[in-house]
């Protein structure tokens, strides 16, 4: 076998890319726990991924089904050296005392365990074979009642919808009178019965089927995980068991936004609202219950909800392709797809349903002893905090409490007193929130909140707000609110539900987390909880998995997630790989630029500077009338970019720029008819300049690939706002906590320091990944300040910018050999 065939690539893999796999390989065979790869865009990463990941995890199937860690009878696998000792632990092939049985009852014992699985793996992928084959198939009794439904669903609005049942505040657990308890025991036998038919008739062959340890794919966009699945269209894998053929068992899981075929209910816009309504649904009088849903109670839903599984099995489908085949069925693709969970190999997320404790719950994921791999990794750590932090605004609470006293007004006569109560409770706690923030003469960006001193001198403290929440869990009310008051026109957004949001973590505080103001948006006042220690939260993903790996364009620094992320993992069990770029040495050069005529310095307090930014703009011309094509000029901010432009224009900079490139600029409103027209434009043969910002809509997940970016231009270090509420609070946290580990302000202040410098170098490595997207592509980079001269700024670079890092170079220097570098290319 050669060494590129041991993964099954479909190509001829790149050195870098063996390298990678390799890696990947290592993290999996010897039990390392963590693994933080760096791979540039155009390296393919995605493919790697796959391959490394599922030729392991078929080698880890095939010795765990013939009970042993090197190659199987009659499987297909070589032995690889230092094997996962998982493979001996997790087999248990018989009791606690097999060590008594003589050799030759334990190898018949798993002969006859390895046929009872083939058997059972051989008809299923036998079925799905021939499900494969099939032509669309409409099942009649579904199709005659799915077609007696009009194809636009008109709804008469009747006030009747917006009144919660009856709530009984003495037991939360009540509704209609009834016990919630009570009301379970009153199901049937018959369909008691009819539930554990159903459940028995698959039980045998999910035994069989099981598949214990996953890959599990998270990215933070539809695009990246429509990416992933097409790219495992690619790869084929030789079957785990002595069968002709194993279909890979994929499985891409969505929310209800991308997976609803329900029409009164995907037509919401908003997400909460559209959950909500769906949830409604299922619990409606007879007739008004969502058809597609697949009850329990239901044996030919049921049917309909395995078929949907299998169906899905058949092959690769992207996510795009599930609501068609839920239409077909008639079943709801949402739920259905769930049935898949336990047989699948791999599963793609997006990142909140993974790093939800709550939705892994109630889709009934366990990574336990599974791969988590995290793609577009360098966006985790904001990722978890913002998941689980909550901002309002002031006049948010405001408007809520509005809308609240309306909806009472209206309705209040019309409901029980347990749902008056409630709702008058939550009018006065969201009253005396509005009252404490009021009675600040100044706030400042970062003031703490005291929920001891709002709730002091108030009857607020006598508010159970875990009652509260419970209440609003059970009634719905929050969404029979929304849609009342989204009906009125009185508010386009759901406010309610941010505000229930704020509410609960008031109700449970976290030590990891902490409240305060912030103050933004021509002075208006928000009130925030922020999650400051994002550890505690992936902690159960980290310890339950086998590994988690995370993967980007661009990880560096890595030492926040070290020091952020999972504190708690030993060094020696964290992989960290970094692989160079797969275009020639040569198609990249990478330029310090410290001056012009003034020393480039765009600090804070000097970056106003009009002779530097008229300096800036002048050296700017003479490189871009050396590079064809399309420059992409990256600022730290909007408000930067429109003064200097605002200064250009004032002197003839702004013109002289313009006749050789075509000026377009990023608005924080604009995106896709800027980037349109710039891309217009060079594909029109003129040169054209972009000028956009470090973390803006454009600095992320846009591909400048080829003529669109000839050049990548940094002006200045993008720091983020230092005296912003969540920069501060979680400034004095890290503070804090070094403190408390190692009694020395100076570490604790390097601490500080570095987190900062952190932040903004994630940014610049994202920006400056825009420009090479391809083996063929080529580009120049140049970082205008004399900070990227500093050995701490150089050491946070990506490596293979950092390996191309051209310093102390004069302007003339430059100049030159940007010249000399497009006409080699060209």
């Amino acid at each position: 076998m050669k060494p590129e065939d041991k993964y099954y690539h479909p190509y001829d893999p790149y050195t870098i890319q063996l390298e990678f796999m390799d890696a990947i390989d290592e993290v999996l065979t010897k039990n390392y726990k963590v693994g933080i790869f760096e791979s540039p865009t155009g390296t393919g990463k995605t493919l790697s991924l796959i391959c490394s990941t599922m030729t392991w995890l078929r080698m880890y199937e095939s010795n765990s089904n013939y009970g042993i860690t090197g190659k199987g009878k009659g499987g297909r696998w070589e032995e690889k050296k230092g094997n996962d000792e998982q493979s001996n632990n997790n087999n248990d092939n018989g009791s606690d005392d097999d060590d008594d049985e003589p050799d030759w009852i334990k190898e018949s014992y798993q002969r006859m365990q390895t046929k009872s699985k083939n058997d059972i793996a051989e008809a299923y992928e036998n079925r799905l074979s021939e499900l494969s084959k099939q032509k669309k198939k409409v099942h009649r009794i579904q199709n005659e009642r799915l077609t007696k439904r009009p194809k636009t669903i008109e709804i008469e609005i009747s006030d009747d919808q917006f009144i919660p049942q009856d709530y009984h505040s003495e037991n939360e657990d009540r509704i209609d009178g009834k016990d919630i308890q009570d009301r379970n025991s009153q199901i049937s036998q018959e369909v008691k019965n009819l539930i554990n038919k159903i459940e028995k008739r698959g039980k045998d062959e999910e035994n069989g089927l099981k598949q214990d340890v996953k890959i599990f794919f998270a990215s933070r966009t539809h695009s990246q995980l429509s990416q992933f699945s097409s790219q495992l269209k690619i790869p084929n894998f030789p079957p785990s068991l002595n069968i002709k053929h194993q279909h890979l068992k994929y499985l891409p899981l969505g929310s209800r936004r991308q997976l609803c075929i329900n029409e009164k209910v995907s037509r919401i816009k908003d997400l909460t609202l559209l959950n909500e309504a769906c949830l409604d649904l299922q619990k409606g009088e007879s007739e008004n219950r969502c058809k597609y849903y697949p009850s329990q109670r239901q044996e030919s839903m049921q049917s309909l909800a395995v078929e949907f599984r299998d169906k899905v099995f058949t092959h690769v489908h992207d996510i795009e392709e599930l609501p068609e085949l839920g239409k077909d069925l008639g079943v709801c693709p949402y739920y259905s797809i769930r049935k898949g969970i336990p047989n699948s190999e791999i599963i793609t997320l997006p990142y909140q349903l993974l790093l939800q404790k709550s939705s892994r719950e109630t889709l009934g994921i366990s990574v336990k002893d599974s791969i988590v791999i995290i793609d577009e990794a360098h966006n985790l750590l904001d990722t978890v905090t913002s998941i689980h932090s909550v901002s309002v605004k002031l006049d948010e609470l405001k408007l809520c409490k509005t809308s609240l006293k309306t909806y009472l007004s209206k309705f209040s006569k019309r409901m029980n007193s347990g749902n008056r109560i409630n709702l008058m409770k939550l009018v006065k706690i969201i009253d005396i929130i509005i009252k404490y923030a009021e009675g600040f003469q100044k706030i400042m960006p970062g003031t703490p909140i005291s929920l001891v001193d709002m709730f002091a001198k108030t009857t607020g403290d006598l508010l159970n707000i875990h009652k509260l929440d419970k209440y609003l869990a059970v009634s719905k009310i929050a969404y029979k609110i929304e849609s009342y008051m989204n009906k009125e026109d009185r508010s386009n957004i759901p406010l309610l539900f941010k505000i229930v949001d704020f509410l609960k973590s008031m109700s449970n505080p976290s030590k990891e987390g902490k409240f305060f103001f912030d103050v933004k948006d021509n002075d208006t006042i928000y009130l925030n909880y922020m999650l400051l220690d994002p550890s505690q939260v992936f902690k159960d993903i980290v310890v339950e998995s086998k590994c988690v790996i995370l993967a980007g364009g661009t990880m560096e620094p890595t030492s926040d997630y070290t020091d952020y992320l999972f504190p708690y993992i030993d060094s020696k069990l964290i992989k960290k790989f970094s692989c160079g770029h797969v275009i020639p040495e040569d198609n990249l050069k990478v330029f310090a630029i410290e001056k012009y005529n003034l020393d480039f310095h765009f600090s804070f307090d000097k970056r106003n500077d009009t002779k530097m930014i008229t300096d800036l703009g002048e050296c700017i011309l003479k490189l871009i009338e050396k590079i064809p094509k399309g420059v992409v000029v990256f600022l730290p901010s909007y408000r930067y970019l429109s003064t200097i432009i605002a200064i250009w224009q004032k002197t003839d900079v702004y013109e002289k720029i313009d006749k050789v490139k075509k000026i377009y600029f990023e608005s924080i409103h604009s995106k896709n008819d800027v980037l349109n027209d710039y891309s217009t434009s060079i594909a029109n043969g003129h040169g054209t300049m972009l000028l956009s910002v470090v973390g803006g809509k454009l600095s992320e997940g846009i591909n400048f690939s080829d003529d669109l970016a000839r050049s990548v231009m940094i002006i200045g270090l993008p720091f983020p706002n230092l005296y912003s509420g969540e920069i501060i609070s979680k400034r004095k946290y890290i503070e804090s906590e070094v403190l408390i580990k190692t009694k020395s302000q100076d570490l604790a202040n390097h601490a500080t320091r570095n987190f900062y410098e952190n932040l903004c170098m994630k940014a610049v490595n994202q920006s400056v990944g825009r420009s090479i997207r391809h083996i063929n592509d080529y580009s120049t980079i140049y970082l205008f300040d004399k900070r990227f001269k500093s050995e701490k700024i150089e050491y946070k670079l990506s490596e293979w910018i950092k390996k191309r890092l051209m310093k102390n170079l004069a302007i003339n220097e430059v100049i030159r050999d940007t010249e000399e570098f497009f006409k080699n290319k060209n």
